[in-house]
């Protein structure tokens, strides 16, 4: 299995925008992977992983969001749009290529197909946020809130492994799925090590996240679509995933037992079993 290449360009703005990268452009579909708020490209590789093996080589693009990882950070206010029209400027040579997004990724994936109808030939969407009115920014939302209160500072990567772990957000991650945090997700500072994504910058994508207004437009996305959720998700719970779902034209859903909101890290292999699944179906 190869390993992926770190790269970079530059979006339409002006910012660097980093992803990894794995293989190059063929006849097979391209995947394109987009992480949650807060992480990085690097938690996508244990998915990355599980699919080419179950599915052999392709193109895979994993970015980081701007204001993520290794990108560089816009100024305020945040827009998702814009993460959005990344993907878009990126994905000018893609041929059939499946987007694969969680949480925020996962919106960022319905923007970049709605300002590009066509840019992908199939989407999966794990817990993407994409909610109903009333919309706005919500600076004061209690996610906002929890990122500003986020240890940005850590002695070590071993420490910051064991402060993560203990808090219950994370603590049903894979071991890999967290190694890939760890190592992805900070970066050295003198004789410590700090966030990449600023707890900051973190809230600021959270004051944005109701503002985007795609659920007005999800009868827009004319791909096959599986928008997939933890059997005990606080955001994606029934009736609303068969709401969500049902706005899509071409859309089904997918629940993974015993998981929550962080399914993608949870349980990666099943995430790429449901992308496996797509991939089989586009032939």
């Amino acid at each position: 299995m190869n390993a992926p290449v770190g790269k970079s360009f530059v979006a339409r703005d002006g910012l660097e925008i980093a992803y990894l990268e794995w293989g190059t452009p063929s006849d097979r579909p391209t995947l394109v992977f987009v992480h949650a708020t807060g992480f990085c490209k690097e938690v996508s590789v244990p998915v990355v992983d599980d699919v080419l093996r179950l599915h052999g080589p392709h193109h895979v693009v994993a970015i980081d969001q701007r204001g993520h990882g290794d990108s560089a950070v816009a100024q305020p206010p945040f827009d998702w749009w814009d993460v959005g029209g990344d993907i878009v400027e990126l994905g000018r040579d893609w041929s059939r290529a499946v987007g694969v997004g969680h949480s925020a990724g996962g919106a960022a994936l319905l923007l970049a197909e709605l300002a590009e109808p066509g840019l992908f030939a199939s989407l999966v969407l794990v817990e993407p946020i994409v909610f109903p009115p009333p919309y706005g920014r919500y600076p004061d939302n209690p996610m906002a809130a929890a990122a500003r209160r986020r240890r940005r500072r850590f002695a070590s990567r071993e420490a910051a492994y064991q402060h993560w772990f203990a808090k219950p957000a994370f603590s049903a991650w894979q071991q890999r799925a967290m190694d890939a945090y760890v190592a992805g997700g900070l970066e050295p500072d003198g004789d410590s090590y700090v966030l990449k994504c600023t707890p900051e910058a973190e809230a600021e994508f959270f004051t944005a996240a109701t503002d985007h207004r795609a659920w007005d437009r999800l009868g827009e996305i004319e791909v096959a679509s599986t928008v997939v959720a933890g059997e005990h998700s606080t955001t994606h719970r029934e009736p609303f995933l068969g709401e969500l779902t049902g706005r899509m034209p071409m859309a089904e859903s997918v629940v993974v037992p015993g998981t929550g909101h962080m399914v993608w890290m949870e349980r990666p292999e099943v995430i790429a079993e449901i992308v496996a699944s797509t991939l089989g179906r586009l032939g």
